[in-house]
């Protein structure tokens, strides 16, 4: 979606809803960078910045409660999580002209070479030691051995093709094909537990 282009699709997971999206106003870019900053705040808290179990009692609170911080979160932390986390989006870091570049040029990123990031020329801190795909070593054992209820996709061949050759996805930089879609699946076996 560019910038000034607008949708109205009431979507998502309701933890990460941008205040627009739940007073059913139309919205643009702006709801992604509230959507980073919910996950950020997540990541540095350990917890959502607005939660309940009640939907209405969260959307409530996505609406009206302010953030608040955990001390230990730094001035640079706490700022970009603040400014993400506007609920007006005209006025949310990023929802302006200037887009990610307002986003890049916050103090929470000073320590960023944009630059060498883009080519992948940075090494990360700390890399994961995994043998493929399937190796569970980092995950916590009382996940192991829940099960995973998955869903296969309609094998009805028409019905997919207009899910992936209509107008659904237009405004999106990403269009996959039916064959990307098999082939994320073909993987997997439906009653397998991972």
């Amino acid at each position: 979606m560019y910038y000034g282009a607008s949708t109205k699709t009431f979507c998502g997971t309701p933890e990460y809803l941008a205040p627009e999206v739940l007073l059913d106003n139309d919205y643009g870019r702006s709801v992604d960078w509230w959507g980073l900053g919910v996950v950020m705040y997540e990541m540095m808290c350990g917890r959502l910045p607005f939660y309940s179990s009640d939907h209405e009692v969260l959307f409530e609170l996505i609406l009206q409660d302010n953030v608040s911080f955990p001390a230990r979160l730094s001035h640079p932390a706490q700022d970009i999580l603040s400014r993400l986390l506007i609920k007006d989006p005209t006025s949310r870091l990023g929802g302006g002209v200037q887009d990610v570049l307002e986003v890049m040029a916050h103090l929470f990123f000073a320590s960023v070479d944009w630059d060498r990031l883009i080519r992948k020329d940075i090494q990360p801190p700390w890399k994961p030691d995994v043998v493929d795909e399937k190796d569970t070593k980092y995950v916590p054992d009382e996940f192991k051995d829940t099960s995973v209820d998955l869903t296969p996709p309609n094998d009805d061949e028409d019905n997919m093709n207009r899910i992936v050759d209509g107008p659904y996805f237009e405004q999106f930089s990403f269009h996959g094909s039916r064959q990307s879609l098999n082939s994320r699946v073909s993987g997997y076996s439906f009653g397998d537990t991972f």
